[in-house]
């Protein structure tokens, strides 16, 4: 009896012992089940350890193409060079598109942010920049660049980016120009039929709120559009926008304009100094002139050497041509208050001919009249010429009036300068400001 008691304990023991390893095991069954993977786990995925993703195969291999959002968002814009017709511009680059092959249901959260070195086990467009001439990464303290995967496959790549792009200009109105800046974004290998890119919907070019150009204004408004390129290998994606920038011209005209104004206005003081003052007034008007041609030197040494004529080439040809003129002005002058010296050597000189010629005349008749046997009175010579050699000018004036009236010619001359002179430059400020910042300037803008 005791040993059927003992016996029954022992199975009775046997078998709680089984129900707990039985229960022990379906707990830790149902642990392993609920307990998400390690982030080691899902990393290998990615890697392609344990899943067998291929970073070289675009998603949906042979299927529809691969449709990639982009947007920007801009740092800084600047260093916008007429020389080189570039500019230059730090941005935030965003790309998404969807890979079904990272979608996951092991996490709770709606995204992973991942690290950066994670972008070499994935699929990545192709994009570049079509009318880039120099571009840098930047890795200060560490590599500017974002991963973010959401449970759905979204993929969302973003990379901080200095570019140097190039932007072709029409300097014909400069300084009062506007230009338009194009920033191209392509695919190199992939064509349509594998990849698309478009902008995103909403905020497809964003502008830090305190940028500023130092002489340009950035318009608010963009022009989003698309350049598809058809080349020998394919037809290619291709997304563009439009930079519209209108040049302030607040450096110009204190720097070239108003000096140049001041230099013109500067050269007609010459009209009001006395025309026998020679030194003055040469000196003023070579001064002036030599001023002009090194500030119309130093407007062109920013530009580029282009075959068309500027704005600012018309306004300084027109400056040198007033203080030129200036210059040439008092040469006149001081020519016409001469001029009384020239005609009393002139009508010396005549008297002189005269005299000579009467003389070989009346020797002529002096012979004629011996080889007839008659004698030649002396009142019969011939009368001399007194045609004067100025025809306005009556006879009979002596030398202080002569030369009193050739000095008011000259005083005439300056007289008529100081009223012609600026009349003429303002007429030409009224045309030039109307053509280059009115009429050109709503061309401009209905062109754009």
């Amino acid at each position: 009896m005791l040993l059927h008691i003992l016996c029954m304990t022992w199975a009775s023991s046997v078998i709680f012992l089984q129900g707990r390893s039985v229960l022990c095991k379906e707990m830790k069954l149902s642990s392993r089940a609920t307990k998400a993977p390690s982030p080691s786990d899902f990393l290998d995925k990615l890697m392609g350890r344990t899943s067998g993703y291929d970073a070289r195969i675009r998603p949906n291999f042979k299927g529809p193409p691969v449709n990639v959002t982009c947007n920007i968002f801009i740092n800084s814009f600047g260093s916008i060079t007429e020389t080189t017709m570039d500019y230059r511009l730090n941005v935030f680059l965003r790309q998404q598109w969807n890979d079904p092959r990272l979608a996951y249901k092991e996490y709770p959260d709606d995204s992973l942010d991942l690290d950066p070195s994670m972008l070499d086990s994935i699929w990545k467009p192709d994009l570049f920049f079509a009318n880039e001439k120099g571009a840098n990464f930047h890795e200060v303290t560490t590599d500017n660049k974002l991963l973010r995967i959401f449970q759905n496959g979204n993929v969302l790549y973003s990379i901080r980016l200095t570019l140097t792009l190039s932007c072709p200009m029409d300097l014909k109105n400069f300084p009062m120009d506007s230009q338009t800046c194009i920033m191209q974004l392509e695919s190199f290998g992939y064509t349509m039929n594998d990849l698309i890119f478009e902008w995103l919907d909403v905020g497809a070019v964003q502008v830090a709120d305190d940028l500023t150009l130092p002489q340009f204004v950035l318009n608010e408004e963009k022009g989003l559009g698309y350049c598809t390129k058809h080349y020998n290998t394919g037809k290619f994606t291709c997304i563009e926008v439009k930079f519209y920038l209108e040049r302030q011209m607040g450096y110009y005209l204190i720097q070239m304009y108003i000096p140049s104004l001041l230099t013109v206005i500067l050269s007609w003081v010459s009209f009001w100094i006395n025309m026998d003052a020679a030194p003055a007034r040469v000196g003023l008007g070579i001064t002036t002139v030599l001023t002009m041609t090194t500030q119309s030197s130093g407007s062109r040494a920013s530009l580029p050497k282009v075959s068309y004529v500027k704005a600012i080439d018309i306004w300084m040809a027109v400056c040198l041509l007033f203080v030129f003129a200036a210059l040439l002005e008092y040469a006149a002058v001081n020519f016409v208050s001469r001029q009384h010296k020239e005609f009393f050597r002139l009508r010396k000189k005549l008297k002189e001919q005269q005299r000579q010629r009467a003389e070989e005349e009346l020797a002529q008749q002096g012979l004629l009249f011996q080889s007839f046997g008659l004698a030649l009175s002396a009142g019969s010579a011939p009368e001399m010429d007194a045609t004067p050699v100025f025809a306005d000018l009556p006879p009979g004036l002596g030398f202080y009036d002569i030369r009193r009236r050739f000095v008011d010619r000259a005083k005439r001359i300056d007289t008529i300068s100081r009223a012609v002179f600026p009349m003429s430059f303002l007429m030409f400020n009224v045309l030039y400001w109307l053509t280059y910042k009115v009429l050109r300037h709503e061309d401009l803008l209905a062109g754009l």
